[in-house]
């Protein structure tokens, strides 16, 4: 994994697997996993959960879909308050669905699982297409839980 600083001073890494997306969350998350009360911890547990799963998906995709994408895959973690903000920017112009439906394997099978995750999980989804080519896709996840 790679990183660089961004033109706004956010960490800024390319990937070059699904795993290492869910490090990056994980160290972006540190501040909020060392909290030393015990309460706070766990009331963000499922958030901390749910924000690995979704920059997992979403680094995964690219990775799936592209070849050699890692050194075009960027990976962008935000800690704010109350959520998480997970940006991936990709040379990819595939169009995706703004409300994908559940997966159903009556329907053939799984596809699409991933992205319904995605916007299961995430308060919010955007994706920007760039003007040099390629997308960027924004997930804020909320940390605290239910």
């Amino acid at each position: 994994m790679r990183s660089e600083g961004a033109d706004t001073g956010s960490p800024v890494c390319r990937p070059r697997t699904a795993a290492e997306a869910r490090q990056e969350v994980e160290f972006a998350l540190y501040p909020l996993r060392c909290a030393p009360d015990d309460r706070y911890r766990t009331a963000h547990q499922a958030g901390v959960w749910d924000a690995v799963l979704v920059a997992s998906e979403l680094v995964g995709h690219v990775l799936h879909h592209r070849e050699d994408a890692s050194r075009d895959c960027f990976l962008v973690c935000t800690l704010d308050c109350g959520e998480i903000t997970i940006s991936v920017t990709d040379p990819c112009d595939e169009v995706l669905p703004a409300s994908p439906i559940a997966p159903d394997p009556r329907r053939g099978g799984l596809e699409g699982t991933g992205w319904w995750l995605v916007h299961h999980l995430a308060d919010q989804v955007d994706i920007v297409q760039l003007p040099e080519g390629g997308r960027a896709i924004t997930a804020a996840v909320p940390l605290s839980g239910p």
